[in-house]
């Protein structure tokens, strides 16, 4: 199980959203590009780059400042938001992204970028944002009926998607430790997933690491890094112990 940063992009500028609620930002003094650089810096094996315009608009709005990260780091980079079509999809794994998340488009339009999912297979994350268990499309503005637990079964069996990040809405930003009720159901699905959403402090972590869930790939952490309440080498080297 590894860290894996947040760097959250709204107008070229590093934020954290609480419950994903734009109104209830938090701008940070440092650039996307700083803060992927002092990840690289402090351990982080991974990285989890977030187009919080382009969930709302649809569109890569950050495009040029995420290929420029991503150009400038030596580690893997997962890219979401606003990916919602071949073109998109081409452009980022173009500009060197290592791994795509979809989100929206899975539910709204997925036969559009099936050609995308055989050319990509195996690099294409799907992202299921939860809200009491509901799936949360379109920037998290909007709920769907269809249950999280069948959503994953057709997309690994129908759209040979392997690897899923699972965000608990509810606990994103909010720094009160994660639900251990979901990630416990998600450790019982036959795939591998990275969980996102609540993370406070080194404890919570090494909580998660010592279940020892083996289809666990990774936690997303972001306010908790760029709050200084978690010191991510500090971290890293307690994971590495246990």
């Amino acid at each position: 199980m590894i860290i894996i940063p947040a760097v959250d992009l709204l107008g070229s500028r590093c934020v954290r959203l609480t419950m994903g609620d734009y109104d209830r930002k938090k701008e940070y003094n440092i650039s996307p590009l700083e803060a992927a650089l002092k990840w690289q810096k402090y351990g982080a094996k991974r990285l989890h780059l977030i187009d919080l315009d382009g969930a709302k608009s649809g569109y890569p709005d950050n495009f040029d400042v995420i290929k420029d990260i991503i150009k400038s780091v030596r580690i893997p980079v997962e890219v979401g938001g606003g990916i919602r079509n071949n073109e998109t999809i081409e452009g980022y794994f173009n500009a060197g992204a290592s791994y795509v998340v979809l989100g929206s488009i899975l539910f709204k339009d997925i036969e559009s970028i099936r050609p995308s999912l055989l050319k990509y297979e195996g690099k294409i994350i799907a992202g299921i944002d939860l809200c009491d268990e509901k799936i949360a499309i379109s920037g998290w503005k909007e709920l769907i009926t269809y249950r999280f637990t069948d959503a994953v079964d057709e997309l690994k069996h129908s759209c040979g998607i392997k690897s899923f990040i699972f965000t608990d809405i509810k606990k994103d930003g909010m720094l009160q430790g994660v639900n251990l009720d979901l990630i416990l159901k998600l450790s019982k699905l036959d795939i591998n997933f990275i969980a996102s959403g609540g993370i406070s402090a080194s404890e919570d972590v090494v909580r998660l690491k010592k279940l020892n869930f083996p289809n666990l790939e990774g936690v997303i952490i972001g306010k908790a890094l760029y709050d200084g309440r978690l010191d991510l080498k500090k971290t890293n080297d307690l994971l590495m112990q246990g």
